[in-house]
């Protein structure tokens, strides 16, 4: 029996119940981006103004305590156990999404991924990958440009920071994909790489993340 990735009791999954009751979905997510909403059902004013080239998003938790402690051990501390569990809690999530729907792991720049040594976005991908069967397209996307931190910029310098930031590196063979990230805060680098993807071919972009920003 495995021991759970944040408390290590005896568990049979990577989370045990207790530390699974810290997961808090968002609630009333914008339609679009996931975003909690005073209501149920709704898209959020800046999708209705600025309409993003996904057409979902999927996410388990709010980024808040400890969740945004988790996201942090994973990006930075190199603790690649809590992929394992970030990737079991989307599972649950996307067993409505078609087997055949490939996933894109959002991408690092080079740069960046040599000083890490790993893309925490490709390390949970890779496991609903194997647990669903399903294909991953690890280099199909490429980051162009070596941004600098969304989270140390305001929000007009991170709709600047990520434009044109990405590439299709390969032919994707695929009408939808699913593209993976670990958060989401502003939603600028997902918009920028589904736009991307759309304007290669691909007809539809689902967005699956462990966490979404509440502001």
């Amino acid at each position: 029996m495995q021991r759970c990735a944040i408390c290590h009791v005896h568990s049979t999954t990577g989370l045990c119940s207790g530390c699974q009751s810290l997961i808090k979905a968002p609630e009333n997510p914008c339609l679009l981006c996931a975003k909690p909403l005073p209501h149920a059902g709704a898209i959020c004013g800046e999708c209705r103004s600025d309409s993003p080239a996904f057409n979902q998003t999927i996410c388990a938790a709010i980024y808040q305590a400890p969740i945004d402690k988790w996201i942090q051990q994973l990006k930075f501390g190199e603790q690649l156990d809590r992929a394992r569990l970030m990737a079991e809690a989307l599972l649950s999530l996307m067993g409505e999404i078609d087997q055949h729907i490939p996933l894109i792991p959002m991408p690092l720049h080079i740069n960046r991924l040599r000083k890490r040594g790993y893309n925490q976005a490709f390390e949970i991908a890779r496991i609903i990958a194997k647990k669903q069967n399903r294909a991953l397209l690890g280099g199909a996307l490429i980051r162009v440009k070596n941004t600098a931190m969304q989270a140390e910029l305001h929000e007009k310098q991170r709709i600047k920071n990520v434009r044109s930031a990405f590439r299709v590196n390969q032919a994707i063979g695929h009408n939808k994909v699913v593209l993976i990230d670990d958060v989401m805060t502003t939603g600028q680098t997902m918009r920028s790489a589904a736009k991307c993807l759309v304007g290669a071919g691909v007809q539809e972009v689902i967005v699956v993340v462990f966490a979404r920003s509440g502001g």
